[in-house]
């Protein structure tokens, strides 16, 4: 049955995963393009001076990337489940309803894990290309949260199209939007390294708000 429901989600996400997949990859390539042609213009010296000792960011284009992504994945998910009211047959299976959110929402993390694990580590590579290690790390730590935004979206999103009320949804739009809000930040490199922890924290909680609103709507609550 578990398998059977996954199978059903992959059918619902997959042109948009691979859409996401390819719009991830030739940022990568753009970037890339770019610090290549910088590298030939500014001169090695003068970028990596630039990069390092000042600061300057190369990638602030990337910020709402992982966003972008958590919110497609899952409007393409929940959105056919409310457009088509298929959630309420989907909640009549023989399992626990409970389980059957998870489920859905657990599924559609880890397909996001996988794209955010792989663009990371495509990112790390291009960027030890081109400079040391130690602007590696630091490349790590500054992309951490914006990849976490990535997951709030799409825990938000999933919560958001479950609720029955409009105000509920504006409710826990905004509250989403001012928490991811403050993952964003790019004005400079590792801006969140000793309050990312504290962030992943208060980050996972999103993960189980599918549960407040999968209650009111399997008791069809309208206020």
């Amino acid at each position: 049955m578990v398998r059977a429901l996954f199978f059903k989600e992959w059918l619902k996400i997959k042109w948009a995963y691979w859409a996401m997949a390819l719009l991830t990859f030739l940022i990568l390539i753009k970037i890339g393009l770019n610090l290549s042609y910088y590298i030939r213009i500014l001169q090695a010296n003068a970028f990596w001076y630039q990069v390092i000792v000042m600061g300057g960011m190369f990638f602030q284009n990337f910020v709402y990337l992982p966003s972008l992504i958590g919110l497609v994945i899952g409007f393409t998910q929940f959105m056919p489940e409310i457009n088509s009211d298929r959630l309420k047959l989907t909640l009549h299976l023989p399992m626990k309803e409970n389980a059957i959110l998870l489920y859905m929402v657990g599924y559609g993390t880890v397909m996001l894990f996988l794209l955010f694990l792989s663009t990371y580590l495509l990112f790390s590579l291009l960027v030890a290309y081109f400079f040391p290690f130690q602007l590696v790390k630091a490349v790590w730590v500054t992309l951490a949260p914006w990849f976490l935004a990535g997951f709030v979206v799409y825990w938000a999103t999933s919560a958001i199209f479950v609720e029955r009320i409009w105000l509920k949804r504006i409710i826990i739009i905004i509250i989403a939007a001012l928490f991811v809000q403050t993952l964003l930040y790019s004005s400079t490199y590792e801006i969140y390294r000793y309050s990312i922890g504290y962030f992943f924290i208060f980050s996972v909680l999103w993960s189980i708000a599918i549960l407040y609103t999968g209650y009111r709507f399997k008791k069809g609550v309208m206020k």
